[in-house]
């Protein structure tokens, strides 16, 4: 193969990859923000509760703490595009049987949802590490800003198309299945290249000091500010409707209203990492998105005002994109390698998700036992305020010393 045809290959093959994650990007909330505004439609004939609908924004998160710790292992054996290869094929199938049958079916079809997401979320940062090393801010924001935008489109189609004649909210659950089957095929186009480098997580898994980690002060406020950064997007993913539906809105505005909410997130997902990756410490912009968190709810908890809710749902956006883009660059920032930064993203999701998968089952178990959202909002706010705290902390000019913590725990 002469020098001009190799060249032009690699820059196919990275041309494919860059479609691959932005792909892959867009198919990590897309089924779950779709969920929220069609609730109205499928709560009544499925004949669920509010603990049960809150099951099901649950179901994902659960999945994604449980089997986040198993994803390293399956990508050091196949390699992390072969296994987000299978990821996207488990979710093309999940998001299509979840919506063909009653609620068990529904919450199965949810469960493989969770999974393949996990897959992503775990993946992605060092699929990103070890690909573009030198373009970390704008690849993350790239990232960031294609699962943010499709996000929120999901949130503010949704309803339209369960409403087009010939069209129902089981349709506007499965045509997202679409961005995970071109994912398919563009990753089927960069097999020849996945032969002949496998990008892997770990060289050795069983070099992998799965205890070290977790003696890290740092390691571990990285975690919990992933895990509650989650909590209060996938709580109003599930609920904001429905509140804001108490506030004298239709069914069509508050979804709108919700791919509002995340139109807050785009800029920040693309501005936060590169401003991160340019800071000497991240510990100003880590207190700042729980601050955003903080004042955007309490505007949306106390306001009914059309316009001006609008404003406080941006600025709670402009929070949940920050936060969420700097726990993604916590785990290329605070340690040293690809395989560390997997290390760290599978402990931040695997527990951060657990905690997250707290927020909508627990708050729809705690409107239905106040009959209001009062109480909701302020365990949120209370949420908002501790993010602020642990982003100081994560945020502080310190790379997490595997090496060191490893030592401490043979002697």
């Amino acid at each position: 193969m002469n020098f001009s045809k190799k060249a032009f290959l690699n820059r196919y093959y990275i041309f494919l990859l860059l479609l691959a994650i932005l792909l892959i990007a867009a198919t990590l909330r897309s089924p779950i923000t779709s969920v929220g505004p069609l609730i109205p439609f499928f709560r009544d004939e499925l004949g669920a509760s509010n603990a049960l609908i809150g099951l099901v924004n649950t179901l994902p998160l659960l999945a994604f703490g449980l089997f986040s710790p198993f994803v390293p292992r399956i990508s050091s054996k196949f390699g992390m595009e072969f296994t987000l290869l299978i990821a996207m094929l488990c979710l093309s199938f999940g998001v299509f049987i979840r919506a063909s049958g009653g609620i068990e079916l529904l919450l199965f079809g949810t469960l493989l949802v969770g999974m393949a997401i996990a897959v992503g979320n775990i993946l992605m940062p060092g699929l990103i590490k070890s690909t573009f090393p030198y373009r970390l801010g704008l690849m993350t924001g790239l990232y960031s800003v294609s699962m943010n935008l499709f996000g929120a489109l999901a949130s503010g189609i949704s309803v339209p198309i369960a409403s087009v004649t010939g069209f129902d909210w089981r349709n506007a659950m499965q045509i997202w299945s679409i961005l995970s089957l071109v994912a398919v095929v563009i990753l089927l186009l960069r097999l020849p290249a996945m032969r002949s480098a496998r990008k892997k997580v770990f060289v050795d898994v069983k070099s992998q000091p799965s205890k070290a980690i977790f003696k890290s002060k740092i390691a571990w406020a990285v975690t919990f500010f992933m895990g509650l950064q989650s909590l209060i997007p996938y709580s109003l993913f599930t609920w904001l409707p429905d509140i804001l539906i108490t506030k004298g809105f239709n069914e069509s505005e508050a979804g709108w209203l919700i791919a509002i909410y995340q139109v807050g997130l785009i800029p920040t997902t693309f501005i936060a990492p590169i401003l991160a990756g340019r800071m000497q410490n991240q510990r100003l912009i880590g207190c700042s998105a729980g601050l955003l968190f903080f004042f955007g709810l309490l505007g949306v908890a106390f306001t009914s005002s059309h316009l001006i809710i609008i404003i406080f749902l941006i600025l709670t956006g402009i929070g949940a994109g920050t936060a969420f883009s700097l726990a993604m660059m916590f785990f290329v920032l605070r340690t040293s390698t690809v395989m560390e930064s997997a290390q760290l993203s599978s402990m931040a999701q695997s527990v951060g998700y657990i905690v997250a998968s707290i927020g909508p089952l627990f708050l729809g178990t705690i409107a239905d036992k106040t009959e209001g959202w009062t109480v909701p909002f302020i365990i949120l706010m209370t949420a908002a305020l501790c993010i602020a705290f642990l982003g100081t902390v994560a945020g502080k000019d310190q790379k997490i010393s595997f090496e060191a913590a490893k030592e401490s725990t043979t002697q």
